[in-house]
Parts: structure tokens; C-alpha cells; sequence
């Protein structure tokens, strides 16, 4: 792991003890379904800018993923390049002190962290897949843990 990856993620290992924690969490989740962390600062968003120029925003840096991979959620970090080729389904964009706060969380609870940063801008929420898609992939349980609106209030 690089150095600025590791000074903002930590050690991926503990990521990785917290998703085998909530193991439930992921469990009904398709093979290949992917989440993505990157920091705000190397994440290519120009404040003010409008969504139509997100497919242009290039970024740098390294990216924390969680995806399906074998019998469950795996931790790793991947290359950011940019919104064009991030291959995630959800990405999750956050400011630093965001990610230290989940990263001195992963013992207890850094999932209620992360749902209280979203809410407090903390941390921005991108969909890269249709609301179809995700609901085939079977994320309704873990947005609905994050508190994100999902199918509505109507099933």
C-alpha cells in the first residue's frame, strides 16, 4: 500500500475485520458488487460544478473498495482515476476527517459514522447503477442500513 493510502485508510486489514463483523450486511449481495471510497481531495470534483461533467472529472490517487468477492465482502485498495472508469456501483466520496472518523470507528460502529457523516455532508453519495440494478445486485439492506432512500416508501 502506498503511503498516502495508508496514512488516510489505515491498514486495510481492519476494514476488512469490520465487513467480516457485518458479514449479514453483505450477504445477499451478487458476486462483483462493488462500493468505492475516495477522498474529496484526489476525487477530480470541482466545486460548483454540475453533475452533466461528473464522466469528465479525472482523479488521482488510490481508491478503497469493498467488493463481493468468494463468500463474502473484501477490502483492497484499487487506482482512482476518475468518475469515467471507477468500476464501483456505489461510490462513496469523503472528506478526510470523514474517513478518520469511520477508520477510528471500525471497532465499533463505523457504519452509524458513516450514515451520521452522509447526513452532515461529511461524505457525498454516488450511484453508478440503476436503482434496478442495485436492487438485482441486493443492496437494499445496506442502503437502508446508511439510512439512503432505496424503493421508496412504497414496495
Amino acid at each position: 500500500m502506498d503511503t498516502d493510502a495508508h496514512a488516510v485508510f489505515g491498514p486495510i486489514e481492519n476494514w476488512q475485520a469490520m465487513l467480516q463483523r457485518h458479514a449479514e450486511l453483505f450477504s445477499e449481495m451478487a458476486h462483483g458488487s462493488a462500493i468505492g471510497f475516495v477522498r474529496r481531495t484526489g476525487s477530480g470534483l470541482q466545486p460548483g460544478k454540475h453533475v452533466a461533467g461528473l464522466a469528465g472529472a479525472d482523479g488521482e490517487g488510490r481508491m478503497m473498495a469493498w467488493a463481493v468477492v468468494g463468500n463474502g465482502m473484501s477490502a483492497s485498495l484499487r487506482p482512482y482515476t476518475g468518475f469515467g472508469d471507477v468500476q464501483v456501483d456505489l461510490l462513496f466520496v469523503a472528506e478526510d476527517d470523514a474517513i478518520g472518523a469511520m477508520r477510528d470507528a471500525l471497532d465499533a460502529d463505523a457504519l452509524s459514522i458513516m450514515r451520521r457523516l452522509i447526513r452532515q455532508g461529511g461524505i457525498m453519495f454516488y450511484v453508478m447503477k440503476t436503482k434496478y440494478e442495485l436492487q438485482d445486485a441486493g443492496y437494499e439492506e445496506f442502503l437502508d442500513t446508511l439510512g439512503l432512500a432505496f424503493l421508496g416508501a412504497c414496495r
